[in-house]
């Protein structure tokens, strides 16, 4: 069954390249300037390694039903001969440019086919050129000049990236990130990949409100809460954050007075997001979504007693231990004044 992860910490640690090309964009040109070749050392493989692996996260799309010419350029390149990879990554970059027809800046298109471990990746890069200055001394004197032509390590000159798997052994087809609008995709980038999105922002929203709780839920063992807890935790930043953030997310929801066990339960929260495809995924949350349904709290032990509740446990005069006791039994204590016979 096809998997919801996207790449974790240690598959981006991973990456290894396999062939690289970028041509030249510039904005007072329709044609691209291809080049035939880059020949690039150890020191700026790590450097070109480091850029892919800094671009290996987005929102999840799929490739529309109709005809797309870059699914079929994907599935072509990503085994193709050093001759057929140039023929191939020029094609891909006519197309981008062609269909760019808004503003833009000069840059580079990078064309990289990549592999974890067994798994082979196609990743499509606009890194925008970035003014650098150089100073040169004389008399004590400092002359600044621009340097032309530079690639930088500063994440903002990546502009738009596409991530394609062409294995189906994930249900995504394409990680997007397009800085023109981070929690979707610009129309044209959207026109050229033959993309849609794979889940809705209502999707998304309720997937972040269940996270915490599911991940809390599986993770018992490690000392961790009631999962009513976290989710809680979780509901409050979606409902006061305009646009949803991994990181922010993980510290809104762990919070922890021992500094250590915080960051090993982050951690831990971080890789369930991975796995669950959430991480990385920027949307705008929909606050329509957490209705009174969404933010109750239920609960069914083995003999088939149901708890239900919304907030905290301590609101509602409940408490659950996290262990069982001697016998192998949870404790469950609810304090109440009054008790009402519904059935």
């Amino acid at each position: 069954m096809p998997r919801e992860s996207v790449l974790s910490i240690a598959d981006k640690e991973a990456i290894k390249i396999e062939k690289l090309i970028f041509h030249i964009i510039l904005t007072d040109d329709i044609n691209p300037i291809f080049l035939e070749e880059v020949k690039i050392t150890d020191e700026q493989q790590k450097f070109f390694r480091d850029r892919l692996a800094d671009a290996s996260q987005g929102r999840q799309f799929i490739f529309t039903e109709n005809n797309s010419p870059i699914k079929d350029l994907a599935e072509e390149i990503v085994n193709a001969s050093d001759e057929d990879f140039l023929r191939i990554s020029k094609d891909i970059t006519s197309r981008f440019r062609t269909t760019h027809t808004s503003n833009m800046n000069d840059g580079v298109f990078i064309i990289s086919i990549a592999s974890i471990r067994t798994r082979k990746l196609l990743f499509l890069i606009k890194l925008d050129h970035k003014k650098v200055y150089e100073y040169k001394l004389k008399n004590n004197k400092a002359l600044l000049e621009e340097v032309k032509n530079t690639f930088s390590e500063d994440k903002t000159a990546i502009q738009k990236v596409a991530l394609i798997d062409i294995n189906p052994n994930v249900v995504w087809d394409v990680l997007v990130f397009d800085r023109s609008c981070p929690s979707g995709i610009t129309k044209f980038f959207g026109n050229f990949l033959s993309v849609i999105p794979r889940e809705t922002e209502s999707d998304l929203t309720k997937k972040a409100q269940s996270c915490a709780r599911r991940w809390a839920s599986l993770n018992k063992f490690e000392g961790i809460n009631e999962p009513s807890a976290y989710k809680n935790k979780a509901r409050s930043y979606l409902t006061f954050v305009d646009t949803f953030n991994s990181e922010q997310y993980i510290e809104a929801v762990i919070q922890d007075s021992d500094k250590e066990k915080q960051e090993y339960l982050r951690e831990s929260l971080r890789n369930f997001m991975m796995e669950d495809g959430l991480y990385g995924q920027i949307f705008i949350p929909k606050k329509d979504v957490l209705t009174k349904k969404e933010c109750k709290n239920i609960r069914q032990t083995a003999e088939g007693v149901k708890i239900e509740w919304e907030g905290s446990l301590e609101e509602n005069n409940i408490s659950i231990s996290d262990i069982k006791d001697r016998q192998g039994l949870y404790k469950i204590v609810i304090k109440t004044s009054d008790i009402k016979d519904i059935q």
